[in-house]
């Protein structure tokens, strides 16, 4: 099911079924990050999940999976999920799937504590890299 969002953005909702399923494939299963706040997340969590609350997209958009990535957004039941989901897809991510009914409606397997870190989205970047400066 998809549903438009502010400026016309388009969520693609997926139910907890297909995101199992989608898990279950294995190295090609999605990105999963969770947007919830801290103590929410370790609390439990989709297995291998990410973890960036909502607010903080925005300042660590380089830390998240590449555009080229399909991510799964996880919320809560009401409009962090959303709002992460519809900021992926401004900031350019190709394939962005929210949640169906969020955090509580995740029948799966549960893991909780700190969960992955972000940086492990990200290719190691080889010795001696230097990034380029930002404009």
């Amino acid at each position: 099911m998809t549903e438009p969002g502010p400026l016309g953005a388009q969520v693609r909702r997926v139910p907890p079924a297909e995101l199992e399923a989608l898990l279950a494939r294995a190295p090609l299963a999605p990105w999963v990050l969770d947007t919830r706040a801290r103590e929410e997340f370790e609390r439990g969590h989709v297995p291998g999940s990410l973890h960036c609350p909502v607010h903080e997209l925005s300042r660590r958009v380089k830390d998240l999976p590449p555009p080229v990535s399909t991510v799964v957004v996880v919320g809560d039941a009401g409009k962090r999920g959303e709002a992460g989901a519809i900021f992926l897809l401004l900031a350019g991510f190709g394939s962005v799937l929210l949640l169906d009914g969020g955090w509580p409606a995740w029948r799966g397997p549960v893991e909780s504590g700190p969960g992955r870190p972000l940086s492990a989205a990200r290719p190691a970047k080889p010795p001696g890299w230097v990034d380029p400066p930002t404009r």
